[in-house]
């Protein structure tokens, strides 16, 4: 008969099992490695959308900037067209940004901003302003003087994040008020801003 092994040399394997930490390594990096792949990929989503924001931010105050700067010839809707080819090169990303340019004027008698013209390149999501729904953004637009006229130039462009990581695909929008630098800039043909 074999002597009776101690109780405590039984589990004397799975006590070494336990300590060993060969491999450990290898388990945390399975699991962490899924958190980790989507940080990155939500780091690059959430970046290509702020440089997309940004861009258009940009371009949308450049455009504004020569909207301000116009004289002598009033604008066409070529030249319109020509701000928003403009943009879309600024911009870069594929698609086409919206734009919308509009002449308002300050009416003291009537209390509210008037609209003398008023141009869009993509009329059904951007449709032309009135003097109506010109109010429903008038608290956005600077006070003025009596007859003080001020250029608005609106664009949105949307945005699809290359991965499905949380963040929804968005439209960023740029509304960009500015005085005209030297006169009035007037419009020949709001008619053909289609």
């Amino acid at each position: 008969m074999s002597p009776a092994r101690p109780i405590s040399s039984v589990f004397r394997p799975a006590r070494r099992f336990v300590r060993r930490e060969g491999g450990n390594a290898v388990i945390e990096s399975v699991l962490l490695l899924p958190l980790l792949l989507w940080a990155a990929f939500g780091l690059y989503v959430f970046w290509d959308g702020y440089k997309v924001s940004n861009k258009l931010q940009k371009a949308s105050y450049t455009v504004a900037d020569i909207a301000s700067r116009w004289q002598a010839v009033p604008l066409a809707a070529s030249d319109v067209r020509g701000m928003q080819n403009l943009m879309e090169y600024m911009i870069s990303e594929g698609d086409e940004p919206r734009l919308r340019v509009t002449s308002v004027i300050w009416v003291e008698a009537r209390n509210r901003f008037e609209v003398r013209w008023s141009c869009s390149m993509d009329p059904v999501p951007l449709p032309a302003y009135t003097t109506a729904t010109l109010q429903l953004v008038a608290d956005r637009i600077p006070e003025t003087a009596d007859g003080g006229t001020q250029i608005i130039v609106e664009s949105e462009y949307d945005f699809a994040p290359l991965f499905d990581n949380g963040i929804e695909a968005m439209t960023f929008r740029e509304f960009v008020p500015v005085r005209p630098r030297f006169e009035a800039v007037n419009f020949t043909d709001p008619q053909n801003c289609n």
